[in-house]
C-alpha cells in the first residue's frame, strides 16, 4: 500500500479515469459545461449526423450555445440547461430534459479525466429511465497525450478527479 501512495502508478490511474465509447447515431447529445471543446466536440457528432438535438448543460450553457449556433448548429435543436453547477445536477437536469422530450437515447459528451466520474453519476441519475447512455471523450482535451501522465498538470487533474470520485460515491450513494 506505502508502494502506491508513494510511487502511484500515474499512466494506470490516468487511463481508468477515461471511457470513451463508439459513438452512434442517438436522439440527442448531452454536453457538459467545462473544457471548451466540450461543445465544439457535440458539434462535430451533430454535423455528423449522431443526434438531431443537443443539450447544453451547466453554468455556460448559454456560452456553449452561441458558440454552436456560430459553428452551424441550428439554434431549434439545442435545449439549454444553465442551473446546473456538478455533475450530479447535469445529471438531474439532463435526465428531465430527456424524460419530458421522449429522448430514448442520448450520448454524454464530456472531457477524458471527466468521464469516469460522469459515467458514475448519469448511470445511477438515469437507471430507472430507460434511455440509453454512451460516453464519448472529447479528442482534443489536452488531458494525457503521451500515455504517461508525466506532466504535473496531468497528476494533479487525476489527483482531484480521483477525490472527486471518491466523494461523488459517498455523497450520492
Amino acid at each position: 500500500m506505502f508502494v502506491i501512495i508513494s510511487y502511484p502508478p500515474w499512466p494506470l490511474l490516468a487511463k481508468l479515469l477515461v471511457v470513451d465509447d463508439r459513438p452512434e447515431k442517438v436522439d440527442v447529445l448531452i454536453v457538459l459545461a467545462g473544457d471548451s471543446e466540450r461543445d465544439l466536440y457535440a458539434v462535430q457528432l451533430y454535423k455528423l449526423g449522431l443526434a438531431p438535438k443537443i443539450i447544453m448543460s451547466g453554468c455556460g450553457g448559454g456560452q456553449m450555445a452561441k458558440r454552436a449556433v456560430n459553428t452551424g448548429v441550428r439554434e431549434r435543436d439545442i435545449l439549454i440547461d444553465d442551473k446546473s453547477e456538478n455533475t450530479y445536477q447535469n445529471a438531474v437536469y439532463s435526465r428531465d430534459i430527456v424524460v419530458a422530450q421522449n429522448f430514448k437515447s442520448a450520448i454524454v459528451v464530456t472531457s477524458p479525466y471527466h468521464m469516469r466520474r460522469t459515467k458514475l453519476v448519469f448511470g445511477r441519475v438515469f437507471r430507472k429511465t430507460g434511455v440509453k447512455l454512451l460516453y464519448c471523450s472529447t479528442k482534443d482535451s489536452g488531458f494525457n497525450v503521451d500515455g504517461q501522465c508525466k506532466s504535473d498538470i496531468d497528476r494533479q487533474i487525476v489527483r482531484r478527479e480521483y477525490i472527486k470520485l471518491i466523494y461523488y460515491w459517498f455523497k450520492y450513494w
